[in-house]
């Protein structure tokens, strides 16, 4: 029977139950209840990371593992020393519960005496993981709440300062604070910015064309973005909060603070708002106007609240009809220029008709010093990848030249040789074992224990490498059987092509190629 331990700690410390300490009492939790049916113990950890979220590179490993063994007929069992080390938000172990029970892994907790063979252990199980949410919760609730009060009183709760402000410390009855304070060179980039915008009555597209065209990079020495144009311009902390700024953001919903009604809004002090945007698996995402809360600040405004309204009313202007005009080509969102970047679709009308090219978006947003890679046309890189797929359907073979080294036949490792290099030196503990019974009181006895001691370091190694080994083996088994998998979706791809809208035929394209990059000369492809 193969086990898999996982262990975690959300901060990198020497202190508490460590790793190390969560594997020894997995480990010998397993060997009490099942002596001499582990086939393996294999170790997956994450240290520093939160169990807020299933973003931990080990734990990721660890579930592609299971799948891969589960595809060979193995027997597994997941142990984790405590329920919330897995995870702490009920979807999320609900997620992983489902992986595991899907392909029949038994799943234990030894903290909270968890079986999930048995109705009883998977009802406690839920249960206890309901508890585990709920106190992250509750203190997530409580770090907001601490927050959402400083901010009724005008303080800079968040990090870094916004542009047109830096962030100055205060202390108000012994406690230290901060408070935005305006930064001369700032405030008139921003206020450039917003000239600029007005005065041309530009389109953040246009906008962004046109600083291309003349050379006008951000301060950090980039292209200017579309989205940096939208969160600069945005930006409501140097707005002066008048009447009309706050109808603004009622308008749209926005949760406006009880104690600042709109008689307090006199254009003294500039806005604060909070939740335009919140983290999900590390990644900044916007959030509707519906959570954001807004406050009256202590910084002193920049902008008029007449020019900034004019700044957003100009969105409203310059909206555009979304509505698809062109089949969306078969490599979009999967190919990338070798520096890197996703390329992207351009297209130009001609009089035979529409040109269409792929290029490389850092080349676009930083210039030719970044990247040389010049645009190519869409119907010539489609169509080699077209050829790939026919010649996969003619001959499923073909497609063990677009897989990943790690499913090709010659990349299996030789699980048997590890396996001989741990009975070699369990065979050498076991001899010195028996010198100790007979040397127990000789001076050689101290000198047997050392070395008794080097190879059980040596042992615990090998078991290591051996867990490894067998791991990536049933991985490539699972890999061929994956690649053979994926051949039959192209087959079937191919066969019915012309059935498919370009939607579609895109879609599929991204299920079935894990990289596909153009370096000016030839296309890589791995399935």
């Amino acid at each position: 029977m193969d086990f898999y331990s996982y262990g975690r700690k959300s901060i990198f410390s020497d202190h508490s139950d460590s790793v190390d300490n969560q594997f020894r009492m997995c480990r010998e939790w397993v060997n009490f209840h099942f002596p001499g049916e582990v086939d393996s113990f294999l170790e997956y950890s994450d240290e520093g990371f939160t169990g807020a979220n299933t973003d931990r590179p080990d734990l990721q490993r660890m579930l592609a593992d299971i799948k891969a063994n589960s595809r060979i007929g193995c027997s597994q069992a997941l142990v984790v020393y405590q329920l919330d080390r897995l995870s702490r938000d009920i979807r999320d172990f609900s997620n992983i519960y489902a992986t595991l029970a899907e392909h029949d892994v038994k799943f234990i907790s030894i903290k909270e005496n968890i079986d999930t063979a048995t109705p009883i252990g998977r009802a406690m199980m839920y249960i206890i993981m309901i508890f585990a949410q709920m106190e992250r919760e509750t203190i997530a609730a409580r770090v907001s709440d601490n927050m959402i009060g400083l901010a009724k009183k005008g303080y800079w709760t968040g990090g870094k300062a916004p542009k047109g402000y830096v962030r100055e410390p205060m202390v108000v009855n012994g406690k230290k604070h901060v408070k935005l304070a305006l930064d001369p060179e700032g405030v008139e980039y921003m206020m450039w910015l917003a000239d600029t915008f007005l005065n041309n009555k530009y389109s953040l597209k246009g906008m962004q064309n046109a600083f291309r065209k003349q050379g006008i990079l951000t301060q950090g020495g980039c292209f200017f973005s579309t989205t940096q144009l939208y969160d600069l311009l945005t930006s409501p902390f140097g707005v002066e909060a008048t009447p009309e700024v706050y109808d603004f953001f009622a308008a749209k919903g926005c949760q406006m603070d009880e104690d600042s009604p709109r008689e307090k809004w006199d254009g003294s002090t500039g806005v604060l708002v909070y939740g335009r945007t919140t983290e999900i698996n590390h990644k900044r995402q916007r959030q509707p106007p519906e959570k954001w809360k807004v406050y009256l600040g202590l910084q002193k405004p920049y902008i008029s609240a007449s020019k900034w309204l004019a700044i957003q009313n100009q969105f409203g202007k310059n909206k555009i009809d979304k509505k698809m005009k062109y089949d969306i080509p078969l490599l979009k969102g999967v190919l990338r220029c070798s520096c890197g970047s996703l390329m992207s679709v351009s297209r130009k009308k001609r009089k035979k008709g529409v040109s269409s090219w792929y290029y490389c978006e850092r080349r676009m947003q930083r210039g030719p010093e970044a990247c040389d890679r010049e645009q190519i046309k869409i119907e010539k890189l489609d169509e080699k990848v077209l050829d790939i797929f026919r010649a996969i359907q003619k001959d499923r073979s073909v497609i063990y030249d677009f897989v990943k080294e790690d499913t090709q036949i010659s990349s299996a490792p030789d699980t048997k040789q590890t396996a001989s290099r741990v009975a070699a030196c369990e065979a050498k503990i076991e001899r010195l074992t028996a010198s100790l019974a007979l040397a127990e009181k000789s001076t050689a006895a101290k000198y047997i224990i050392a070395e008794m001691e080097r190879l059980d370091l040596e042992l615990q190694a090998l078991k290591r490498e051996h867990n490894f080994a067998l791991s990536a083996s049933r991985i490539h088994e699972a890999g061929v059987k994956t690649a053979d998998a994926k051949a039959v979706e192209i087959s079937k791809l191919i066969e019915g092509l012309d059935g498919f809208t370009a939607a579609e035929r895109n879609e599929i394209v991204r299920e079935v190629v894990k990289e596909c990059t153009w370096d000016g000369k030839s296309l890589t492809l791995i399935l």
